[in-house]
Parts: structure tokens; sequence; C-alpha cells
């Protein structure tokens, strides 16, 4: 009896789990400009602003922070 509950907690979890894996996101996070490209398969060019500027990069000093 004890194993035929094991079996059961088993099937149902995996069950669960494929059943879980089949969600999928909506459209909103999908089609995001700023996305993670994790796997390098997107390749499409972000339609927003750019978030990296192409240019000189200068270091901020102290006293430069405290005047504004």
């Amino acid at each position: 009896m004890n194993t035929f509950f094991w079996v059961l907690v088993i099937v149902g979890s995996l069950f669960l789990i494929s059943n879980l894996g089949k969600v999928k996101a909506s459209k909103k996070q999908t089609n995001r400009d700023d996305r993670i490209n994790r796997f390098g398969r997107r390749q499409k060019q972000p339609q927003g602003r750019p978030t990296i500027i192409e240019g000189q990069a200068e270091e901020i000093k102290e006293e430069d922070k405290d005047n504004t």
C-alpha cells in the first residue's frame, strides 16, 4: 500500500510538471526591447531608444557630484 501511494505521488508530480511546462509567457513579456539574449537566437533590433550610447566615457569626480 505504501508503494502504491508513492507511485501515485510520483505520477501526479510528473503530470503536474509536464503541464506547467506548457505555460507560455505573455506577448508583453516576450516582445520587450531590453530582453536578455541568452541563447544568441534573437537578432531583432530594439525598436525603442537605445540603452547603450556609443562614445567616450569620462570619470565623475567627487567635486562634480557636489555641484549638482
